[in-house]
């Protein structure tokens, strides 16, 4: 049985590295886990946000470096995987959350530029970060790996288009390195986020009709916030998910049930 204190800090002594870490559902999670006792390695492309919350998470008293790159160029991920051991001296978890969705072109008039930008970061990011990282969880024993996916992997909406499929595809890849990962004590599993206030999200909230449209037909009719995303991938990551692995867990305020 867990100790009160395992429960209440399950990630004490532990290591995580988070991709797109300095807002939205990433700055979400490097939080909670950090609360939840966690040293934490956070990226993201620019580098005044990176040393804005590094330095608010040391004044908080949370262990914390944040290191500029981005979450598609392999020398940049193997900087953070590089810095994170420095550190901290191991990695437990990886959460791959970056993702671009830059374009809302029909699959057919899509540029083959925007397709591949576009599946390069949103799939071969997360691959790259778990190329690089996963042999270090494997070291420390096993841990897991989250990859932030979406709805749009699910439901096909008038837009999603190539983001929609990068996202499919990544679920599949958590599906295989989880196969390929299973045996090292290693778990990788996905969160599919519905509509989540982010920085881009809150400045459509005062549109008419954007909140109406957002939420209608989903069961809970709210938007989410970032704290309900992170929650997630905090159990995903955690010993309460020890027999969990290869699986995708959607958090959308049950929109896709009851969606037709």
């Amino acid at each position: 049985m867990p100790t009160a204190t395992e429960t209440a800090l399950p990630f004490v002594g532990k290591v995580a590295v988070i991709t797109g870490g300095t807002r939205g559902i990433g700055l979400a999670t490097a939080r909670l886990l950090a609360r939840q006792g966690a040293s934490v390695a956070l990226s993201s492309r620019k580098a005044e946000a990176c040393a804005a919350v590094e330095r608010q998470m040391r004044e908080e008293g949370f262990d914390c470096v944040a290191i500029p790159g981005h979450a598609a160029s392999q020398d940049d991920l193997a900087r953070l995987i590089d810095g994170a051991l420095a550190a901290f001296g191991g990695i437990d978890i990886l959460v791959a959350n970056a993702a671009t969705n830059p374009v809302f072109d029909p699959l057919t008039e899509l540029t083959e530029a925007s397709w591949a930008k576009v599946m390069d970061m949103n799939v071969g990011g997360p691959l790259r970060l778990a190329r690089l990282g996963l042999p270090h969880v494997a070291a420390r024993g096993g841990g897991a790996m989250v990859c932030i996916s979406s709805v749009n992997a699910h439901v096909a909406f008038a837009g999603s288009g190539v983001y929609g499929v990068s996202k499919a595809a990544l679920e599949q890849m958590v599906r295989q390195l989880a196969v390929e990962w299973g045996d090292r004590g290693v778990r990788v599993n996905a969160v599919a986020p519905g509509t989540t206030a982010t920085d881009m999200i809150r400045a459509l909230l005062d549109k008419p009709g954007f909140r109406e449209k957002a939420t209608g037909g989903s069961a809970l009719r709210r938007i989410a916030e970032p704290e309900d995303i992170a929650g997630v991938v905090a159990f995903m990551a955690s010993q309460a998910a020890r027999h969990v692995t290869g699986q995708t867990l959607i958090v959308d305020g049950g929109l896709t049930i009851t969606r037709i």
